[in-house]
């Protein structure tokens, strides 16, 4: 039985530690968050275990065999880098880290150590809806992709969110389901955005991101920070012999007096409900089997580069060539 140790006990840390716990044959040896009161609260739920209030006591743990990185996003990219160190399997939640000069050092830490060990969660790659979409694009039924179109919707905060957030934090997910779908780099991006408050420009409720492919294919991400009204995700490919997009995820038909409609998620816990566990899933049996799968550090970088592209995008107005990128040996 895998031991894992959980860093951050969230919303996101707390829905790893349940589905390590329930949906796996993994055990949760330790938990670590800087809420005392609460990391406690989530260590007794699953039986009991280690309790941390620091990362790198949990990392160092001689009972840990493996770890799951679900802190705030500022403090991934040291407990990657750590996790590293220690030679120990990680699953860490997006981004890799902060920026691209962030996001090299732990590639590259990686690298030097000639072993892949990090995962990162890139949920939409275990999304049935997702899935089904690359599997025709795969079987070549609809030709040469051509473009990749994108929709991402979010609830309103309380606060306004900056573009900066919007395009690192949500946008991330949707260049990485680009790179994946397209099986392209992206070369050039134009971001631009509606901000929440005309007097703060720098705030976002609207963000459009054009792409360009290497292959010459084009893309297009949608993302709007106060919909509204829940929370969604599609995306659609357009080839040289027909088009695919995602199934409606399942939801309940309702029909009263003079209205019917369908029911939209309020967030990304519910509508990922079912990648999460897959997600945890296939981590657990990869380092189990000795042979890393899914998203790897290299994802996480190449989607960084993009990020900060699209942001000196939206800062200068300007439409952004992104740097040609050289993936290391380990990753091919």
């Amino acid at each position: 039985m895998l031991k894992v140790g959980v860093i951050g006990t969230g919303g996101m840390g707390g829905r790893h530690v349940r589905n390590l716990y329930s949906q796996t044959p993994a055990q949760v040896v330790a938990v670590m968050d800087v809420d005392a009161a609460r990391v406690q609260e989530v260590a007794d739920s699953v039986g009991g275990c280690a309790a941390y209030t620091d990362t790198n006591a949990l990392i160092h743990d001689p009972n840990v065999e493996a770890v799951v990185i679900a802190s705030p996003d500022p403090f991934h990219k040291a407990a990657a880098l750590a996790c590293i160190a220690a030679g120990k399997p990680t699953l860490c939640e997006k981004p890799l880290a902060m920026n691209t000069v962030e996001a090299k050092e732990v590639l590259d830490a990686e690298v030097a150590g000639g072993k892949r060990l990090l995962q990162l969660a890139f949920m939409r790659e275990y999304d049935p809806a997702h899935l089904a979409v690359k599997a025709v694009a795969d079987s070549g039924k609809i030709g040469d992709l051509l473009m990749f179109r994108g929709l991402h919707t979010n609830l309103a905060l309380p606060h306004a969110r900056t573009a900066e957030d919007v395009i690192g934090n949500s946008s991330v997910h949707d260049i990485h389901s680009a790179r994946w779908l397209m099986q392209q780099e992206v070369t050039q991006v134009y971001s631009q955005v509606v901000p929440s408050d005309p007097a703060r420009p720098e705030t976002c409720r609207l963000l459009l991101t054009h792409m360009r492919f290497a292959n010459g294919g084009l893309g297009l991400i949608e993302v709007n920070a106060e919909a509204g009204y829940g929370y969604q995700v599609n995306v659609e490919l357009t080839g040289s012999a027909g088009t695919t997009s995602t199934p409606r995820p399942a939801a309940a038909l309702v029909k009263t007096v003079g209205q019917e409609w369908l029911e939209i998620e309020p967030n990304w816990l519910v509508r990922f409900e079912v990648a999460y566990i897959a997600e945890v899933q296939a981590w657990v049996q990869s380092v189990i089997d000795g042979r890393p799968t899914g998203p790897s550090t290299w994802d996480g970088y190449a989607a960084m580069v993009v990020v900060d592209a699209c942001v000196a995008s939206f800062k200068s107005g300007e439409p952004q060539a992104v740097p040609e990128l050289k993936r290391p040996f380990l990753y091919e």
